[in-house]
């Protein structure tokens, strides 16, 4: 058998990859797998500081939470977003060129439109139903109930960041965009262009989620689903339009003594991956070495499920993972929070994907 290969439990119809892996593979999978955890616990990974968390940075003002709170403020006194920023970011020493230092102003709109009470109302319903709706899916799919239940916490794990009351993670793009990917994908099996629409809004709120979009055309692509494919194409083709004009617009409020960002290509590497990592309330409160013991898990189960909806959560957490291993400076940690609800749903497929990998290198005569 090949190493794509499936097998079915008789207690549950979800099919697990690794089971019928050749026995060497299995093994060098399981020792890679031991290899990761340790080298993570050695690179000692500092902890989140409580300076660098969303109520934090609100109380000192200072910090993203700060800055777009400021602007919200001011929109809603009647300034346009632009004119806003281009006054709170040079002011708190923030660069504002090249174009992409200026956040797409949608979370802002929201927010100005909403105000802050609504605007996390709407943030929370939306993360209660991708809880809801995930517990839907993994019981339509044929998953045992107990790991239903344990999908289901892991993933509030990952969006309870929209519940802090007040709630100052409100103001954090990757906050909004997490809850969005991960709504996006479990809408795709029951609700197609719902599932599109949640994506462009995803990257509508944070440009990060465009590989999270380009993940679910290309699986469709190769799956033959072309209707789908086009919509995720239209959905990118529609983004770049709205990156476009923000371009645009940006070009018109950067002065002449702009202050220009010191770039994001800095080949962080495992280091950076799992200071991203701990943007989850579990490991907030234990600490980094639960990140450097999860996430090599949480990739082995991210690849486990043999599924549509698998193969894509699979793809979107290794390129984030892959992504993250050369993009991003130390500050940018609470990127991880794009990804947390996706990183959390994959970890809970981690011991079945372990039971694979254990059966196949305890397997003989396997070739």
């Amino acid at each position: 058998m090949g190493i794509f290969s499936k097998a079915r439990s008789n207690k549950s119809t979800v099919a697990i990859r690794y089971t019928a892996w050749p026995q060497p593979l299995a093994r060098s999978v399981l020792l890679a797998v031991i290899l990761a955890i340790g080298y993570g616990l050695m690179l000692q990974v500092p902890p989140v500081s409580e300076s660098e968390k969303p109520d934090a940075m609100l109380e000192a003002e200072r910090g993203d939470v700060a800055l777009y709170r400021a602007i919200v403020e001011r929109m809603q006194a009647g300034q346009g977003y632009y004119a806003a920023v281009a006054v709170e970011q040079p002011a708190r020493n923030y660069p504002t060129t090249p174009f992409v230092t200026w956040r797409l102003p949608t979370m802002a709109m929201v927010l100005d439109m909403l105000g802050e009470a609504d605007a996390a109302r709407l943030l929370q319903v939306l993360a209660v139903i991708t809880v809801l709706l995930w517990l839907w899916v993994l019981i339509r799919a044929g998953v045992r109930r107990w790991m239903v239940l344990w999908a289901g916490l892991l993933l509030a794990t990952g969006v309870v960041m929209a519940f802090p009351v007040p709630a100052p993670s409100l103001y954090l793009h990757e906050t909004w965009a997490g809850v969005l990917i991960a709504l996006s994908l479990g809408l795709r099996q029951s609700a197609r262009p719902l599932a599109v629409l949640a994506g462009f809004a995803a990257m509508a709120c944070r440009e990060h989620a465009v590989l999270f979009v380009a993940v679910m055309g290309f699986c469709a692509l190769l799956e033959g689903q072309r209707r789908e494919a086009l919509g995720w194409v239209a959905a990118m083709l529609a983004f770049a339009l709205y990156l476009a004009a923000h371009a645009w617009q940006v070009a018109e409020h950067v002065g002449t003594d702009a202050l220009e960002s010191s770039g994001w290509l800095v080949l962080g590497g495992w280091e950076f991956v799992l200071q991203t990592a701990q943007w989850n309330v579990v490991v907030l409160m234990a600490g980094p070495w639960l990140a450097a013991v999860a996430m090599p898990l949480v990739l082995l189960g991210s690849g486990a499920w043999v599924d549509p909806l698998g193969h894509r959560l699979g793809l979107t957490v290794v390129g984030y993972t892959l992504a993250f291993m050369i993009i991003g400076r130390p500050d940018n940690d609470y990127w991880g929070i794009l990804c947390a609800p996706l990183i959390a749903l994959s970890l809970a497929f981690a011991p079945a994907g372990l039971r694979g990998l254990w059966q196949a290198a305890q397997a003989s005569g396997r070739g």
